[in-house]
């Protein structure tokens, strides 16, 4: 079971920058896969171009918060990917997530991990997911078979998730939690050149959280589980892929599909630009309906 934790976001009220809102409306016409090869560079380099509170090269989670990381505290990264770093949660952080469960040390989880991004970057969104997260920050899952993971536009390249150690499918599923976050981020980044809402809230039904949630926050949940859905898709095409697999692979499809199909009303909504109302039409017409997965 996936459970996505309540994202706090704040839209963009920049003016468009057409450029870009162009670029990806063509590309969704071209029916590229929603990662967008290549976006996520583009997007963090736009980002860096700018004034930031500190330098590209000194980015953890607690340097952006303000604080020096903890001198005793021994930099672990992830194997094979030495710019993606494990850092300890944040105190404001604790009480809300509450840290991995004891027992489950970083150096225990980095190898996992590393086999997670190895999995994306061998079915194609990988590289997204290397370009676009700095710091990992592990959270405690609400028990077996659950999955939990976090992002924050206000940090940018910073992720919260629980890795189901000695669990089924523990690579997948954290494959999966790191492709959903990646994909917050680079929509937030987006945002910031190419606005997806106006200045008009507006609510619905959200079939992630199970309750009323703003629509900008619906429009990047469809987002993110359109590219998982997207890259179980390129799994299942790989000979390869062993049947277990496939079987995993298949049933997340079709549980995506069932939730996706609660949104379809999105590409009507007041509440979203131009370019948002063409990224939630594009989007929804990526996924299957139910009957059609299954």
């Amino acid at each position: 079971m996936v459970v996505c934790v309540t994202r706090l976001s704040t839209p963009s009220m920049q003016r468009p920058a057409p450029d870009l809102a162009a670029k990806l409306t063509r590309r969704m016409a071209a029916r590229e896969p929603c990662w967008f090869p290549g976006l996520a560079d583009e997007v963090v380099t736009a980002f860096w171009a700018k004034p930031q509170r500190i330098d590209r090269l000194r980015y953890s989670t607690a340097r952006w918060l303000g604080d020096e990381p903890d001198p005793g505290h021994r930099a672990l990264t992830v194997p094979g990917h030495p710019t993606i770093a494990f850092e300890p949660l944040p105190a404001a952080f604790v009480s809300r997530f509450g840290s991995q469960e004891p027992g489950h040390k970083p150096a225990e989880i980095a190898p996992v991990t590393g086999e997670a991004l190895a999995c994306l970057l061998h079915n194609g969104a990988g590289m997204a997911v290397v370009r676009l997260i700095r710091s990992i920050h592990c959270i405690r899952a609400l028990g077996p078979g659950y999955d939990c993971s976090h992002s924050e536009p206000a940090i940018p390249f910073s992720v919260f998730l629980s890795v189901p150690l000695g669990e089924r499918h523990a690579r997948l599923r954290l494959a999966e939690s790191l492709l959903h976050e990646a994909m917050h981020l680079q929509l937030s980044l987006v945002e910031l050149q190419a606005p997806i809402v106006g200045s008009e809230p507006d609510y619905a039904y959200s079939p992630w959280q199970q309750s009323i949630r703003p629509v900008h926050g619906l429009l990047h949940g469809l987002y993110v589980f359109t590219a998982i859905h997207q890259w179980l898709t390129e799994l299942l095409s790989d000979p390869t892929t062993s049947d277990e697999v496939r079987i995993y692979a298949e049933r997340r499809q079709f549980e995506i599909a069932k939730e996706v199909a609660a949104v379809t009303h999105l590409p009507r909504s007041g509440t979203l630009t131009t370019f948002g109302r063409m990224l939630a039409a594009g989007l929804l017409d990526r996924v299957p309906p139910p009957a059609a997965v299954r």
